[in-house]
């Protein structure tokens, strides 16, 4: 059986926005009959998880310092990966793109010497817009850009999601876009709240300036029509937006219609997620220079079966107007009296859900999307 080792920021402790994303690869490489290793790490150290167990591969005794997982922890991750190598001897790497330090260089040679192939995923490109965000973000992705292209030679595949690459090449190297894919399995199919009179629009992320909530809460300070419309704001602070969204409603005097959940995973998510007829897709992404974007929120939505709106364009999704509301990825007011009348035609209408979810499955299963990366590397 061929084994393929993701090397990614996976905490083994805690939950984090993009675990659904990596388990949805972790749970097709082993569909398409792949040995799915990958690295995590707790408050004891960095452990190689598959799908038999754990091993501990090094101990990190700074992981309590303060910022550790936007640090040092890429550090002892390489270090991490030096050890994964002579264990499990994969026959493909797959690199998720993040701060990566001279260790890199390191390890990926060591891979390339055992005969394994390098893909390396970009899961925002271009890049840079992402990137320059913050001033030291910047310089973190500036440093980590320098190691990357000593360790470009060395990449066999690098995969693309965003805008379409040019030649299918990227700095020299083979290059394929893909789409973020979702494991539909891993969700329950919505239900439509027929019976209940109140619009309730689920803003669920890890609350950050590009998802742009404060357009949505504006739109219902405006609103002056009948219905009773709620938000229910799921996630931790990402970047001091949750904040500054929590003190714009009650400036507004929204306290009584916004309710802030905090974090919830698993049944607690599914649950409220029950109660909610839309869900909101980042509303700000046009602050940071971009008017395409292939977000995982989306995809969720689309595996439950649960209508959503989205400033965004994406070009996997379908345009089927009883699946999604399209809003200006723009500064412009948000018209809350139009995601009011989605919201009632989709509570209205017992199939969409299903519709949704056999779109998902059709094509955006990260099954599709790992075998054709996979068939390209090891034909």
């Amino acid at each position: 059986m061929p084994a393929i080792l993701f090397v990614m920021k996976y905490p083994l402790h805690r939950r984090d926005n993009l675990q659904t994303k990596f388990d949805g690869q972790l749970a097709a490489a082993r569909a398409l009959g792949w040995d799915a290793f990958h690295i995590g790490w707790d408050e004891t150290g960095l452990w190689l998880v598959s799908a038999q167990g754990r091993t501990l591969l090094t101990r990190a005794p700074l992981v309590r310092l303060r910022g550790y997982d936007h640090t040092l922890l890429f550090i002892d991750l390489m270090a991490a990966v030096r050890k994964a190598l002579r264990i499990v001897k994969p026959d493909v790497l797959y690199l998720r793109y993040m701060p990566t330090f001279g260790g890199a260089l390191r390890a990926m040679r060591q891979l390339k010497a055992m005969g394994g192939k390098l893909v390396v995923e970009f899961p925002t490109y271009p890049k840079d817009a992402e990137n320059s965000r913050f001033f030291l973000r910047r310089l973190v992705f500036d440093y980590t850009d320098r190691v990357l292209m000593k360790i470009n030679p060395l990449v066999d595949l690098y995969t693309l999601i965003g805008q379409p690459c040019e030649g299918g090449r990227l700095d020299g190297r083979p290059a394929v876009n893909i789409v973020n894919g979702v494991d539909v399995s891993a969700f329950p199919l919505h239900a439509p709240n027929a019976g209940d009179p109140a619009v309730r629009l689920l803003a669920l992320a890890s609350m950050s300036g590009w998802h742009g909530y404060d357009r949505i809460l504006t739109a219902l300070n405006a609103y002056t029509g009948g219905a009773d419309v709620r938000i229910e704001m799921v996630g931790g602070d990402g970047d001091g937006s949750l904040a500054a969204w929590q003190a714009l409603a009650e400036r507004l005097g929204l306290q009584n219609r916004v309710t802030y959940h905090g974090p919830l995973h698993g049944a607690a998510l599914d649950r409220l997620i029950e109660t909610c007829d839309i869900g909101v897709g980042s509303l700000g992404m046009y602050r940071y220079g971009l008017q395409t974007g292939m977000t995982l929120k989306l995809r969720e939505y689309m595996a439950r079966g649960l209508p959503f709106l989205s400033a965004v364009s994406d070009p996997a999704l379908p345009a089927d107007p009883a699946f999604a509301l399209q809003v200006p990825n723009d500064d412009s007011e948000i018209d809350m009296a139009a995601v009011v009348a989605f919201a009632q035609n989709a509570k209205q209408d017992a199939g969409v859900a299903a519709r949704m979810r056999a779109h998902a499955e059709a094509t955006l299963s990260w099954t599709g999307v790992l075998r054709g990366v996979l068939e390209r590397v090891c034909p």
